[in-house]
């Protein structure tokens, strides 16, 4: 069997067609190790320490943006060089795109309002929020993470409730009031570190009730720990929270009373 061989310009168009895409590989690759090593050092540099919790989130979402962008740009290149007419693809993209978007209005709610969240600062991890949702239900706890999609909380009884942005309807943060006092506490080990928080928090709130602090919001978190001890820090917020704390007198109460329990041998540490 005698096989006709290619003609020479047939060969050559291949050949250029296979270098050019290549090439347009290569580029795509380049431009987006390029544009993510832009972006990383950005936001290193750009982001003060109060947006540190938001930066993972701000982060994975522009990596994903310039992605999709290089991914649409590098097809259409590819499919001009090997002289693919895009357009019905194009217009069957719009169609099934115009479905998709009909179909998950939902979803495209919860993102919009998750972007508004972001930038607006209105809450951030670890702040102790009241969110009240669309349908009137109302969740109190601490964001445990934020995304463009959902909103974690974790509620007073511990657990992980997941929240749609778009469901948001009210959010009251007690975590920004004007102004903060802060000090550590160092206990030794008394079993269960969650029960140990909340028989803390418990007695800092009774004091500053006992104060006559009707605005004061008090939280509890371990901050360090070793084999023998605890390091909890209690924060006090309020609209005059360092006068608050000196009125009370809250650490060496709180202090006084973990000593009655048996629980202090020491003395509480001021920062």
């Amino acid at each position: 069997m005698i096989t006709q061989p290619l003609d020479r310009p047939d060969v050559r168009a291949l050949a250029g067609h296979i270098e050019a895409t290549v090439i347009a590989l290569l580029v795509a690759i380049v431009v987006w190790r390029v544009v993510i090593a832009l972006i990383d050092r950005f936001y290193k540099r750009r982001f003060i320490s109060s947006y540190m919790p938001r930066i993972a989130t701000f982060l994975t979402l522009s990596k994903s943006i310039v992605g999709l962008v290089v991914v649409v740009a590098g097809t259409l290149t590819l499919l001009n060089i090997w002289s693919v007419n895009v357009t019905p693809a194009v217009w069957s993209a719009g169609f099934v795109t115009a479905a998709l978007a009909f179909g998950s209005q939902n979803l495209v709610r919860d993102i919009v309002t998750g972007f508004f969240f972001l930038f607006e600062d209105q809450y951030d991890v670890g702040d102790r929020v009241e969110l009240v949702t669309s349908g009137g239900q109302t969740v109190k706890g601490r964001v445990d993470a934020m995304g463009l999609r959902t909103t974690s909380v974790v509620d007073r009884r511990g657990r992980f409730v997941i929240i749609p942005n778009g469901n948001i309807a009210l959010v009251t943060n007690a975590s920004r009031l004007p102004n903060v006092a802060s000090f550590t506490l160092t206990v030794p080990w008394k079993g269960d570190a969650s029960a140990m928080r909340e028989r803390v928090e418990e007695h800092a709130k009774e004091i500053a009730a006992q104060a006559g602090i009707g605005d004061a919001h008090i939280s509890v978190a371990l901050a360090d720990s070793t084999a023998e001890l605890a390091i909890f820090r209690v924060d006090l917020r309020s609209l005059e929270g360092d006068e608050d704390l000196e009125r009370s007198n809250l650490r060496v109460l709180l202090a006084a009373r973990l000593q009655a329990e048996g629980w202090l041998p020491g003395v509480a540490q001021a920062d």
